[in-house]
């Protein structure tokens, strides 16, 4: 969300600027609640000779003519909301995949944090539970892009761990709308630890209430999702199986968010309906792509025990054993181990090396090597056969079969 569209931003710009409550209340009494709407309130820009429009609209808000004071601070105001507002439609139509996210104001965070609080009064937000500024800006941009992304669970820190470990800006070069080269910083913090059941647990419960400031998701589905991927952990598995590891838990949140993108490719954004996340998220958490990877799997052991007996007609028939010739070469690439000579060279009385113990490449000698030079990574291009060595192929040797 931009400046332009917060209304605790407007509230605290306006008593800054030096309204008093009352001037604030007229505003805010006519639905005048943020910068964009008082931006659009009248038919008059910043700059112009005629102001008539502006004073007729503020005399109209008051019900009485304004003092000196009010008026200089709603000229000030009226005049940011403006700027305020024609920047944010030009960020808007000049941005990128490489734009960083804006970052929510203090007020409008600290805002969305008391109604939170407010409304979920079971649950102490703060300490661990409170998310970070990050993470709540990553999901603020999810929700502005209108298209859902995943967000790992290393991301999803709390507010005290950014306090204490700080965070820092990644420098990063990227083009603008106009093919420009410029850097840019984007602030990140040091991923948080999710090694054990109760951090991941944190983590989830931090998430859902970013997703939840984010007016992406009711923090009741998301906490439902966490619920129910702690209960597979912890639930005993039968004989023969292997409790749902932490790995499992992760794919399965992974391919929820693939369900519920593919579920709502029209948009995330609220409408008339509702949000559309909520609308689909029990149906995307219960569908068998999600619960198939939550089940427990079998033992290595328990799956061999369980193999039914095969009959003797399933058994393909017998292979009568190859009898293969093998030459064992000492080169310097065959580690002294034994060397699988084509059948072809073997008719030849080819040899695997040199006498210095210098491996040869078969291929050359075949003429099927795609490598010229004297040698490749198979070996050296010399002659294979038995005392010959010279720089042409088995294939084209004298001494062949001699």
């Amino acid at each position: 969300m931009s400046f332009g569209d917060s209304e605790a931003v407007f509230t605290q710009r306006a008593i800054e600027i030096g309204l008093s409550e009352e001037a604030v209340k007229a505003l805010t009494d006519e639905g005048i609640k943020t910068m964009a709407l008082f931006a659009f309130s009248c038919n008059f820009s910043p700059g112009s000779p005629d102001e008539k429009p502006l004073t007729d609209l503020i005399r109209k808000l008051m019900r009485r003519d304004p003092r000196t004071l009010e008026l200089s601070c709603m000229r000030r105001l009226f005049g940011e909301s403006y700027a305020n507002v024609a920047s944010d439609i030009k960020a808007r139509t000049e941005a990128t995949e490489d734009t960083p996210a804006r970052r929510l104001a203090p007020a409008e965070r600290a805002s969305r944090l008391k109604d939170q609080q407010q409304r979920l009064a079971g649950l102490n937000i703060t300490g661990q539970y409170e998310p970070g500024d990050t993470l709540v800006d990553k999901c603020i941009s999810i929700y502005d892009s209108d298209r859902l992304q995943y967000v790992e669970w290393s991301v999803c820190v709390s507010r005290e761990h950014e306090l204490l470990t700080g965070t820092k800006k990644d420098a990063s070069l990227s083009f603008d709308a106009s093919g420009l080269l410029k850097l840019s910083k984007q602030q990140k913090a040091d991923p948080c630890v999710t090694s054990n059941e109760i951090q991941v647990r944190y983590c989830l419960v931090r998430r859902a209430l970013a997703f939840d400031q984010a007016n992406l998701i009711a923090f009741k589905h998301m906490e439902a999702w966490s619920e129910k991927l702690m209960q597979c952990r912890l639930e005993e598995p039968p004989i023969g199986f292997t409790r749902t590891t932490m790995k499992q838990l992760e794919l399965a949140d992974r391919k929820l968010f693939c369900v519920l993108a593919e579920r709502t490719r029209e948009g995330i954004k609220s409408n008339t309906k509702g949000r559309p996340l909520d609308l689909v998220f029990k149906e995307s958490c219960e569908s068998s792509e999600v619960l198939a990877l939550l089940q427990p799997r079998p033992t290595g052991a328990s799956a061999e025990k369980t193999k039914e007996p095969r009959s003797a007609s399933d058994d393909p028939p017998a292979k009568k054993p190859r009898r293969e010739i093998v030459k064992k070469g000492k080169g310097k690439g065959n580690n002294g181990a034994f060397v699988r000579i084509p059948h072809d060279l073997l008719k030849l009385n080819c040899v695997a090396a040199t006498p210095k113990n210098n491996r040869i490449c078969f291929s050359y000698n075949l003429k099927k090597c795609d490598v010229s030079g004297q040698k490749c990574a198979k070996g050296l291009h010399v002659c294979a056969v038995q005392g010959c060595f010279r720089g042409h192929p088995a294939v084209e040797c004298q001494k062949q079969g001699s």
